[in-house]
């Protein structure tokens, strides 16, 4: 069988008619004429196919003929021809195109490692969704000086771009990065994204076994740290350049099948959707000399052609680089982009983070005060206390620029710890915490950054278990703050050159030309500032640096974006640019250890008639923050948008206007006291962490217009951090800024590609709410028993009508396990009749719970945060009086705090004119006492003890007097009696009675509860074991002679249609007007809608097949031709089999 083999538009450009040829034909599979396949022999080797055609080529045979000889051999090519590509080399073949989304920035990216791709989009789109774009590409470039086979200096450069690059003469296939098979799924368009599964391999070609169907993270085994990662490899094989006569120069000597530098690079993207990173790109690359020839001089460099205003718009740049901050950046001369004069045009920077480091060279490059340092160095020595510690660092390390780098020597981690491996050369890896003392790592310790060689740890989801290297004290590879995870473990040489220029001025297969713009020193700012307006260009480049066989060196470069708030590009520093440039740098500098958002719930949304119907699952509140060491989920927030990347709920600014955090639509908090603006602003913005609301888990949004487009994203949050001091206090910096991290929002993406194709996260979704069709009776909830003490509240929400099937009942019950029920949170169990194992069952928290979506319905469960007096239910009844009854816990008094049981139940004082009942004795010295008076337990029915106390001199008597404290007792369990002896009996409410005041209520005659009154006071009571809530659902039906009756609802909407509607989707990338729509609604489930000219001509026919509560259906005014609508008034007709017909009109207005 055939299988179509992705070709991808260079490609198909380079090869012609080869290429066409072979689009959806798998090469290892081409058929002979007869259908069959034949064997190559052993002798054939493409490489030597390539090399003979090239040498035909150089004896002066015409290129025809070259071609004609080439594609004849071609054609003979079996399916074992293909099997020899090495698919440990990179292939063109392989190539994949992806984008990059996780915040505010959106680019086209590939897996050969070139970003952005004019004229296609998004390139360096920002803010996302607005199609406007800044970028159109830039290209990563590896170049060295080395010598061919003859001894002759040759200037190797390996890159692949959309343009001006070395190809192969024949083929016209790219010679230089080329991706290698294995590190995403072949049968995706995309390389792998952390967010997306189906992007993955089945495993990963450089991980164990059991890494498969986890993320290849750059922090571990399954991590996620950042809010979207990608992960591509890539080589330089099929670079041919200098393998020809006469250079014939081979990276890996005896292998002629590989050229190019012997170079393989590891490149990772980061994006963080936290406000302070929610415009910026992180671009990662490890470079390994796979090969056997050792390179002296080497230089990374990356080209970027800026197109700051839109594709149509790259002939009016301007840019600059501010070495300060070591940042270039564009911006757009008139500040007006294309398409549409939009504006104002905001700026980008391209920001260099990491460069190569030279840990041969005897110098202090980085000058950090250590010499040499290397991130491939191993544990080194064990060093034990501090004054040891100390003395190693005196005697190896320039202590003055040490602490200036890194800070004071008794603030690094590992000196705090009195325990240092010398090849955490910066001091930042600790060990785990040996809190019993016994020389070893045992569960429940802290493991801190002794995580072992996956990086996971108990609290990571996807611990597998303890692992090579974990909790042994030891640093190795993998764990955080250590060699290839540590940046300042490296003794970096930092940025070397710098060239702004014309684009093409300088061409990509000028490989000796460009070395030496590489070589330059970076010129003064005069020369690195190029105004007027042009077609931007700009080279960086790190080196020179040694690159041995087998070693590894690292670039890392930022993209980002923001409004442009200079005139002067040499008075930028105070710029949005430049503070985030500064936030970049931060993050760097924490080796890409960022505060990490809680994980996505799973959101559904359902379209209803007049709503929207949200609900999710309760996976982010389980969420783990490895950057924090806590479990830090506070709350969800709603958002909901007309367009699908959300920027219209950008409403929030900062201090200097620009926008920063999105208004939501609902937002749901834990109680926990933690409420309200956090601490720590974000340029002058404090983040609402929420109302002690309690969560919830479903929204149902009646704020809706059917018909029109709506999205929806459910983004949990966290806590944030807040630094204390020992007595609790707020730290502050030196500005007087609370020091901390604001905080972290899961992102919420909602991919839109150039087709128009929508697809969601598992957090997002879209909905269009929609009449029900004619004939649709809604379910039905009926409460058929309840029988509870609880005071709390209890609802059902059908939240999917047509998953409502037949009708059947539930009973919600509650174990409140607790000897007097006294638990806000017992165990939630939903169960039906006839069933065994409940279909719910779950500890409520903070009195609240919610069942989730079971058979299209949920249960909010809202019951008191405390057992507390219902200071509302206290009253008089009968006679009454004036007398002011003061009802408290019993706790506050010091005779019963030990006793106190917050008893869940209601009472009632009823006054007599006699002796109605005699206190209790629950003290040495205390009097048992007879009173006009006797409680009941309103709950139980029966009658309650209490005791008096005469704790007011004057009225000590021997009798009961108001003002004195009366106190309501219980045994040690329901059921039993209050006994003095052996201390059996416990206290509950206590309460008195007080006159008037008379000086806050002069005149007022005090008049005591008269013998036929009763005082009534009620409590708030957590659901108890007893309560009981019975109900049935029916499901929805559909009655035809309903819908009979209704057809005259039918209508079209809007009507007239006059140029356009807001039902219409958003039109980002394509030009034109984009989709135009009306919509017919209330029409029955199934019906055939006939659309004509008011002459009577057939313009379009629509069928309507659809569930019994979606009554509409879209028409984009397209006729049957495939012609769009002219503007006039048209006729339908609706046909609905069994049900009936309906006729109308409607108007289409220019």
């Amino acid at each position: 069988m055939l299988s179509a083999v992705p070709v991808y538009r260079d490609e198909v450009e380079a090869r012609g008619g080869f290429a066409k040829s072979l689009r959806n034909v798998d090469p290892a599979q081409k058929p002979t004429p007869s259908g069959q396949c034949r064997a190559l022999p052993n002798w054939f080797d493409f490489a030597s196919l390539r090399s003979a055609a090239l040498t035909m080529t150089g004896r002066g045979r015409s290129a025809a003929l070259t071609m004609t000889v080439f594609t004849l051999l071609l054609l003979t090519l079996t399916p074992d021809v293909f099997a020899q590509f090495n698919e440990n080399h990179g292939s063109n073949r392989w190539t994949q195109w992806g984008i990059m989304d996780g915040n505010r920035v959106r680019t086209l990216f590939s897996n050969h490692g070139e970003i952005g791709r004019w004229p296609d989009q998004p390139s360096g789109e920002w803010p996302k969704g607005s199609g406007r774009s800044y970028v159109d590409g830039v290209a990563f470039i590896v170049s060295a000086k080395t010598k061919d086979s003859q001894g002759k200096t040759i200037y190797p450069m390996s890159t692949n771009y959309r343009e001006f690059i070395n190809r192969d003469p024949v083929t016209k296939v790219p010679w230089g990065w080329a991706p290698l098979v294995g590190y995403s799924n072949p049968r995706q368009s995309s390389p792998a994204r952390s967010d997306d599964e189906s992007t993955w391999p089945a495993s990963w070609p450089d991980r164990p076994i059991d890494w498969a169907g986890q993320w290849n993270g750059w922090f571990g085994k399954g991590v996620k740290n950042a809010d979207l990662e990608t992960l591509f490899v890539f080589d330089d094989a099929e670079h041919f350049k200098w393998t020809q006569a006469p250079h014939n120069f081979y990276p890996c000597p005896g292998d002629e099948t590989r050229g190019g530098m012997g170079l393989q690079v590891r490149a990772r993207a980061f994006q963080w959707n936290h406000p302070l990173a929610q415009d910026v790109i992180f671009w990662l690359y490890e470079i390994e000399n796979e090969c056997e020839v050792d390179y002296e001089e080497v230089y990374f460099a990356q080209y970027i052609d800026w197109g700051i205003g839109g594709t149509d718009d790259s002939g009016d740049d301007e840019g600059a680089y501010n070495k300060e901050l070591d940042l270039a950046f564009a911006w757009d001369y008139d500040g007006i982009g294309t398409p549409g004069r939009w504006g104002p045009v905001g700026t980008a920077g391209y920001a260099f983070l990491e460069s190569p480091g030279n840990s041969t060279d005897g110098i202090d490059n980085d000058g950090d005060g250590i010499t040499d340092e290397s991130r491939d160095s191993g544990p080194g020595q064990l060093i034990e206390g501090q004054d040891n510690i100390r003395a190693y660092v005196n005697a190896h390390y320039d202590m003055e620029k040490f602490e200036r780098f890194y800070g004071p020597l008794e603030l690094r981690p590992a000196y705090q710890v009195a325990y240092w491996w010398t090849g955490d050369e910066d001091m930042d890896w600790r060990p785990y915490t040996d809190l019993n003392g016994n020389g070893q790592w045992d569960p429940g310790e802290p493991l801190n950054d002794d995580l072992g060689k996956d990086g996971l740890g108990p609290n990571h989801p996807n611990y597998p278990g303890r692992d090579e290297g974990e909790g042994d004290g030891i640093p190795t590879e993998g764990e955080p703050n250590f060699d290839g995870l540590d940046k300042d473990e490296s003794d970096q040489i930092g940025l070397t050159g710098f060239a702004v220029f014309d684009v093409h001025t300088y061409q990509l297969i000028n490989d000796e030309e460009n070395f030496r713009i590489f070589s330059s020193a970076l010129p003064p700012f005069e020369d690195i500032l190029l105004e007027g307006g042009r077609n931007l260009g700009m080279f960086f480049s790190s080196g020179p640096f040694p690159l041995k066989a087998g070693q590894t060196e690292r670039f890392s470069m930022a993209l980002l974006f923001a409004e442009k708030d200079f005139n002067d590009p040499r008075q930028m520093m105070n710029s949005s640019l430049a503070r985030k440039k500064q936030t970049v740098q931060q993050i760097y500098n924490a080796d890409y250890q960022f505060a990490q958002p809680p994980d996505k719930s799973t959101l559904t949304v359902i379209p209803g008639d007049g709503m929207v119907t949200l609900f999710w699952d309760d996976k982010a509140e389980k969420s783990y923050d490895p950057f924090l060491g806590e479990f830090d989920f506070e709350g969800y927030m709603v958002y909901r948008s007309t367009e699908p990347n959300f920027e219209q709920n950008l409403l929030i600014t900062d201090s200097y206007g620009n926008t920063i955090y999105q208004k939501p639509l609902a937002q749901y908090d834990l109680i926990n006291g933690i409420r309200g603006l956090h601490p720590v602003a974000v340029n002058g913005v404090q983040f609402n962490l929420g109302n002690d609301t309690g969560l919830r888990h479903s929204y149902i949004d009646r704020d809706v217009i059917n018909g029109r487009t709506y999205y929806y994203a459910l983004v949990p949050y966290d806590r944030g951090f807040v630094e204390k001091d020992a007595n609790g206090n707020f730290v502050t910096d030196a500005n007087g800024q609370v020091r901390g991290i604001s905080p972290s929002v899961t992102s919420a993406i909602i991919k839109n590609d150039i087709a128009g194709n929508i697809s969601t996260d598992i957090n997002t979704g879209i909905a269009v709410p929609r009449a029900a069709a004619a004939g649709y009776i809604a379910p039905e909830i009926d409460v058929v028993e309840t029988q509870r003490i609880g005071t709390g509240t209890i609802g059902v929400d059908i939240l999917a009508p047509t998953a409502v099937q037949g009708e059947k009942e539930y009973v919600l019950t509650f174990r409140n396990e607790t000897v007097w029920q006294t638990s806000i949170n017992p165990v939630a169990v939903l169960t039906t009749p006839g069933q065994d194992e409940p279909l719910f069952e779950e500890t409520l928290r903070n009195g609240r719970g919610q069942v989730p979506f079971i058979d299209g319905f949920a249960i909010d469960i809202v019951g008191p945060p405390a057992i507390t007096v219902d200071n509302g239910s206290i009253a008089y009844t009968g006679p009454g009086g004036n007398y002011i009854p003061q009802i408290l816990p019993s706790s506050g008094s010091a005779l019963f705090a030990s006793r106190f049981i917050p008893h869940p139940a209601d009472f009632e004082i009823h006054f007599t004119s006699g002796i109605a009942d005699t206190s209790m004795r629950v003290a040495f010295g205390m009097q048992e006492i007879p009173v006009p008076f006797y409680i009941t337990n309103r709950t139980t029915g029966e009658r309650a003890r209490f005791a008096l106390i005469e704790d007011i001199a004057s009225l000590r008597n021997g009798a009961y007097d108001h003002g004195e404290l009366i106190v309501i007792l219980m045994g040690t369990e329901p059921g039993l009696e209050p006994v003095f002896a052996g201390g059996n009996w416990r206290a509950s409410w206590m309460l008195r009675l007080f006159a008037p005041d008379p000086v806050l209520e002069p005149g007022v005659v005090p008049v005591p509860p008269s013998p036929g009154s009763s005082l009534v006071f009620n409590t708030n009571k957590p659901f108890q074991s007893t309560d009981e809530f019975r109900f049935s659902i029916k499901g929805a039906a559909f009655d035809s002679q309903v819908a009979r009756s209704s057809m005259d609802n039918i209508m079209v909407v809007p009507n007239p249609y006059v140029a356009s509607s807001n039902f219409e989707p958003s039109n980002t990338y394509r030009s034109g007007r984009g989709e135009r729509r009306i919509y017919f609604m209330n029409l029955p489930p199934s019906c055939t809608i006939r659309i004509y000219t008011i002459t009577g001509e057939l313009v379009k026919t629509l069928h309507h097949e659809s569930s019994i509560d979606d009554g509409q259906i879209s028409w984009d005014l397209t006729t049957k031709d495939g012609m769009n609508l002219a503007f006039g008034v048209y006729l339908f007709h609706v046909d609905a089999k069994g049900v009936g017909q309906h006729r109308g009109k409607f108007a289409v207005i220019k």
